[in-house]
């Protein structure tokens, strides 16, 4: 371990092996640390916060503070970030405002400088957050989305597996898994054709992929109506499923 003097590390946190804290940084009581994880200067980890292996965190950054809620209560909650996340300048993550509950961040994800987690959101793997991004609470990030810069996402929204997310939209609404979308108001562009590609889907299941999203843009059609010719007209992959069931699932409605 590489542990700087001007460091502060409360004698209850855990630090695995070959990690690396920066000077002017504090871990506070419970913090967990995996092994060859590098925190750099001026970072500040609390509330029981666990942060994976072969992780980095660069100065300035806030792990596990408290949600920011009014009124919230001194109740025992946490963060957790998988093995192999990046997290850069400045970027904040509170842990969650339920009791015993936690806010996720998976593995390998990318979380540029100046972006906000809020309490309780579940971010998957291989999630991208591009700079000054702002989740809400209790906000759902599938695997491998992608959320371009300087967006504003609404408490509760889902952004769907494998989406991307255009610069400064305005998010209100779930967004669909293999979709694009960008705007104030934000609005359904079509598939992510490049990151499905990248995502090794076959070219026949890309195309019906396509063909049922064009479905769901149709205006005339609501969320049931728009499933069921899906499932008349189109051969159902697994990838289309995940797509009927996810739609099936939303509270806020869809970004169409």
């Amino acid at each position: 371990m590489n542990i700087h003097s001007n460091s502060q590390i409360h004698s209850t946190a855990e630090l695995g092996k070959d990690v690396q804290v920066g000077p002017f940084s504090t871990l506070g009581p419970g913090v967990k640390i995996g092994e060859r994880t590098e925190i750099g200067p001026n970072v500040y980890i609390e509330g029981g916060a666990s942060i994976g292996a072969d992780c980095r965190i660069f100065h300035g950054a806030s792990i596990g503070g408290d949600p920011q809620i009014k009124g919230i209560q001194d109740i025992p909650s946490s963060l957790e970030i998988g093995d192999k996340t990046t997290v850069r300048e400045f970027v904040t993550i509170h842990r969650s405002g339920k009791e015993n509950k936690k806010t996720i961040v998976g593995k390998g994800c990318l979380l540029m400088s100046y972006t906000h987690i809020a309490h309780d959101c579940r971010i998957g793997n291989e999630v991208v957050l591009v700079n000054a991004t702002q989740l809400s609470g209790h906000v759902i990030a599938e695997d491998y989305a992608f959320i371009s810069g300087m967006i504003g996402a609404h408490q509760f929204v889902r952004f769907g597996k494998l989406s991307m997310t255009g610069g400064m939209s305005r998010i209100v609404k779930d967004i669909l898994p293999f979709c694009t979308v960008e705007g104030n108001p934000a609005r359904l562009i079509g598939t992510n054709a490049v990151g499905l590609k990248r995502a090794g889907i076959t070219p026949v299941k890309r195309n019906g992929i396509k063909k049922a999203v064009s479905i769901f843009m149709h205006k005339e059609l609501n969320i049931t109506q728009a499933i069921k010719k899906i499932e008349d007209e189109i051969e159902i992959s697994e990838e289309i499923r995940y797509l009927i069931n996810f739609a099936k699932q939303s509270d806020r409605g869809i970004i169409k």
